[in-house]
């Protein structure tokens, strides 16, 4: 099978599908990842084919707006800045979701792309896979959508995805059907979640299950596989002798970094860093990542880079500290690591919640964050109960075939 798969976001919204494609390749598939144009290299390191959508946002992220945005720390102004950027790209970023999908005769496509992805689907009768990375989004009565967890009744449950899906439809209404008249299809009168989900695609959550369990009341096209990894090379990352000799060199570090989020706030971090450093014998390894941090100490217990190999280095540390994005957090967890998750935005503060309900650890609202409740988190997951907590779950992910369910639920739908 001839497999485009569609993505759009930070580097968490790219690496779990560097896994599935190579999973697929390796079944005898072709593949290719359409990506913002700023992965090319990291995609194409693993040799997969690779196709430019327009757009950077590790740039959109550090530019001025961007930085007063994320210094604002409001959820719901940086995801309306995020969305308004793509907005005024949209006229190339259709073309080029159109010529990739010229090249390709299936679709896997992420949450971001679907206002795109399924417009064009639906014109070039190709059939459509949906894969999330985040909690669910599928109406159940077991639980209420993410952060709306005030309370938990079926009646109430069933509500907080309605309200949800009416006010996604709100806000991407006009431009769905726009794009939808430019391709020739009918104006939608009804919300596109629910109109997709009528045609019953294969929808896939690329998620533990230990984690956040089916609901039975689902239809069978909406699954929990378990979590996307690389089975053999994680994404390359720094990983030199002066590293090494640095965690040779005393007790088992805190893993701390935040990826492609992005950081407005550095100066509290860097102060929480600081103290850290000067009130405890902790050592540190900090990585940057996408975020600019300027002024950081200089201290023998802290070592700086940009990145490092998850799958070489996690297993040198005992707990880690990040933004609460479910790929790390998987990894995490996969190397047997308590955390500490400092959200800020999207799924960021569910996750956070899911830890410290199944006691794997600490979260932390970034608007609360201060250096007291990391030092404080810091000796919090480093006790034995949390530690036996993580372990269990630990084990039962790495139990877990989830790429080789995903790849098995892609090809059955695909084949149909």
């Amino acid at each position: 099978m001839n497999i485009g798969i569609f993505t759009y976001g930070t580097r968490g919204d790219v690496q779990p599908y560097i896994a599935l494609a190579l999973g697929l390749i390796k079944n005898g598939h072709k593949v290719i990842i359409a990506a913002p144009e700023n992965f090319k290299e990291l995609v194409e390191g693993f040799e997969i084919a690779f196709h430019p959508l327009p757009g950077n946002v590790e740039e959109m992220m550090n530019g001025p707006e961007g930085q007063y945005l994320l210094k604002s720390e409001n959820t719901i102004k940086l995801v309306k800045h995020f969305y308004k950027l793509l907005s005024q790209a949209k006229v190339p970023l259709r073309k080029s979701y159109i010529e990739a999908f010229n090249k390709v005769d299936f679709i896997i496509a992420n949450a971001a792309t679907i206002p795109i992805t399924a417009a064009i689907a639906e014109k070039q009768n190709k059939k459509l896979a949906i894969t999330y990375f985040m909690p669910p989004v599928v109406p159940t009565t077991e639980f209420p959508l993410a952060d709306f967890d005030f309370l938990n009744f079926p009646l109430y449950n069933k509500l907080t995805y309605k309200l949800v899906h009416f006010l996604f439809w709100k806000f991407l209404k006009s431009e769905v059907n726009e794009f939808r008249q430019e391709l020739g299809l009918p104006v939608l009168k009804e919300n596109l979640l629910a109109y997709i989900d009528r045609q019953k695609p294969l929808d896939l959550y690329c998620l533990s299950s230990s984690l956040i369990a089916q609901p039975k009341d689902w239809d069978d096209n909406h699954k929990i596989t378990g979590f996307l990894t690389v089975s053999q090379r994680e994404t390359p990352g720094d990983y030199n002798d002066e590293l090494n000799n640095w965690l040779e060199q005393g007790s088992k570090p805190l893993y701390m970094g935040f990826g492609s989020n992005g950081v407005g706030n550095t100066d509290k971090f860097i102060n929480a860093i600081s103290e850290v450093l000067n009130k405890t014998n902790e050592r540190i390894l900090f990585c940057t990542g996408w975020a600019k941090f300027d002024n950081l100490p200089v201290h023998d217990n802290l070592f700086v880079t940009k990145y490092v190999n998850h799958t070489a280095i996690l297993p040198k540390c005992k707990a880690g500290i990040f933004h609460g994005g479910a790929g790390t957090l998987a990894a995490m967890l996969r190397n047997d690591l308590p955390v500490i998750i400092i959200s800020f935005y999207t799924d960021q503060p569910t996750w956070g919640k899911i830890v410290e309900r199944m006691q794997l650890g600490v979260h932390i609202p970034v608007k609360k964050f201060t250096a007291a409740k990391l030092i404080s988190a810091i000796a919090n997951v480093q006790k034995n109960q949390v530690k036996h907590r993580v372990a269990a779950i630990g084990q039962q992910i790495r139990n877990e075939a989830g790429l080789e369910t995903a790849i098995r639920e892609i090809e059955i739908f695909f084949q149909k």
